[in-house]
């Protein structure tokens, strides 16, 4: 076998690429390098033809193969002879493709076997329609499959069929894309590995955690459901929300066979632009400072403003972010940093949760998330990639619950009453009490309107968020306007333990009690005289 020192790789570019080869040509079998350098793709291809299996293997698990994939955007891929011969046989167009005479960069001359591929696009083109036709017969078949179980309502079966399904769909993605598909890894990191070349497919998966996804999690409990012969897991809302995230794998898997029956024929590559449909600066300059403001203090995905509303010269923008870490404490600091910004002529609703959490509660919330998460609505987004929910459909709304937010409301409002009519005038603890109602009030009446149930947001935040839900709660806000001191700050001050004892006067109770009499009423009509709870619900 001839030395490599006098091996050189002027098309690599790379020299720290070029010495480890000529080490690789030393020390092993190499029959072939292939290279195609891909500068409108994410990866060029460094494909090394080895003779044995064993070889191969130890080798694609070398850490510099991670190191000149990660820094050098070079994916290398060891295969061994009798594999790539097999494939090369199958039409495979990855092979077909990425390993043309021209991209040969060493071919060891002494050794027997190499791969040289000397037909053109008519005498492949028959094999890269079976090829092609393969896929989708088998994949017919699969779904076929998911059909005929969704017809007979056996929630298990469908979504381990589905699994079968999005496996075979992702096995093709990986060869169309790398060459070699991963079997031994699961689900979750199969996606995780194909987001490298595909940065597209996280668009199709929500995360339930840094690396894994809601819908493959799904997958899991069914499976172990079948197994265990456990009760069916009843998530026939998500058929549609798992069809459409396979149907997008589909319809990438097409796109990619287009793609390399474009590249084998004319043997170049296509130039395909981002264009960005959001613009990066909402021509609004208050919207503009509040969104800059966010972004300094909490890492968001999307901003969505759902609402705005002028009212005496004041302006509110609604803001629904979908975010990680942004606590009740940190949207109150955000909100707080705007009003020294901007000034009292504007105001912000601030709602924020995490992409899982707005998945995982699709069941009770999805009318109210599906109103806000809209392209028309969209006024900021972190990158193009992100995943769109897989809404349930049907989606059924209903107040799961309603008993356990309404009871506990009209307790406190007895126990209100109680102390006021008292004859004592003894108005120990009754701020924090009134205090008490009304954020029970806002979030059983929001619930109600909305089918979201809020988290515990300043009172300020929750009245408008009332007002949003429906504008005819506005009739009220003379009683606030009127009350005889700040009403939100005042609110705000008995949302924890004060040890001293009450100053409250007749005439403030008067106030308060008026209110409470009034929104109790409010919601008395909704939820009993619109028969929202059954009779029994109603003690």
């Amino acid at each position: 076998m001839k030395t490599s020192k006098k091996l050189s790789f002027p098309k690599l570019e790379n020299e720290y690429l070029e010495n480890i080869l000529r080490q690789l040509v030393n020390q092993h079998t190499i029959i072939q390098i292939f290279f195609t350098r891909q500068t409108s793709f994410v990866f060029s291809y460094l494909i090394i033809h080895i003779e044995k299996n064993i070889d191969a293997q130890e080798l694609q698990q070398n850490k510099w193969v991670k190191k000149v994939k990660k820094r050098y955007q070079i994916d290398v891929y060891f295969i061994y002879s009798e594999r790539l011969h097999y494939r090369f046989s199958l039409g495979h167009p990855f092979i077909e493709f990425y390993c043309q005479p021209s991209a040969i960069i060493y071919q060891n001359k002494e050794l027997e076997n190499p791969l040289i591929i000397r037909r053109d696009w008519k005498k492949y083109k028959k094999r890269f329609n079976v090829f092609e036709d393969h896929f989708h017969h088998d994949h017919d078949l699969h779904l076929s499959q998911v059909q005929n179980l969704i017809s007979e309502g056996s929630s298990n079966s469908v979504f381990t069929s589905y699994s079968r399904l999005i496996e075979y769909d992702l096995e093709y993605l990986e060869e169309l894309y790398s060459g070699n598909r991963s079997a031994l890894l699961t689900l979750d990191e199969r996606i995780n590995n194909l987001i490298e070349y595909i940065p597209d497919i996280q668009k199709y998966f929500v995360r339930n955690s840094h690396s894994k996804y809601y819908l493959i999690d799904l997958f899991v409990k069914a499976k172990e459901a079948s197994i265990n012969d456990d009760e069916a897991i009843y998530k026939n809302e998500m058929y549609e929300a798992v069809g459409i995230a396979e149907q997008s794998l589909y319809r990438l898997i097409k796109e990619r066979f287009d793609q390399l029956k474009k590249l084998i024929k004319k043997g170049l590559f296509e130039r395909h632009d981002f264009v960005c449909q959001i613009e990066d600066k909402p021509k609004d300059i208050i919207l503009g400072i509040a969104i800059e403001t966010i972004l300094n203090s909490v890492e968001v995905e999307q901003i969505y403003l759902y609402h705005q509303v002028t009212d005496h010269e004041k302006t509110t923008y609604y803001l629904m972010l979908i975010a990680m870490g942004a606590s009740n404490e940190k949207l109150k600091l955000i909100t707080q940093s705007l009003k020294s910004k901007i000034g009292e002529k504007y105001d912000f609703v601030l709602l924020s949760h995490s992409r899982y959490w707005i998945q995982t509660s699709l069941y009770q919330h999805q009318s109210f998330f599906s109103r806000i998460i809209q392209g028309k609505y969209l006024t900021y987004s972190s990158n193009e990639y992100l995943p769109e929910f897989h809404w349930e459909v049907p989606h059924n709304p209903y107040h799961a619950d309603l008993h356990f937010y309404y009871k506990p409301t009209k307790d406190i409002a007895l126990q209100f009453f109680t102390i006021v009519n008292d004859t004592k005038e003894n108005y120990q603890g009754l701020d924090s009490l009134f205090t008490l109602f009304f954020m029970s009030f806002c979030r059983t009446y929001i619930f109600i309107k909305t089918y979201y149930l809020s988290n515990y947001l300043s009172n300020q935040t929750l009245w408008q968020l009332c007002i949003y839900a429906d504008p005819d709660i506005r009739k009220y806000n003379y009683l606030i306007e009127q009350f005889w001191t700040d009403f939100f700050p005042y609110l705000d001050r008995h949302m924890m333990l004060h040890h001293k004892l009450s100053k409250l006067n007749k005439d403030e109770v008067d106030q308060m009690n008026v209110i409470v009499e009034k929104l109790m009423s409010e919601l008395h009509n909704l939820v009993i005289e619109g028969r929202l709870l059954l009779p029994f619900e109603q003690d």
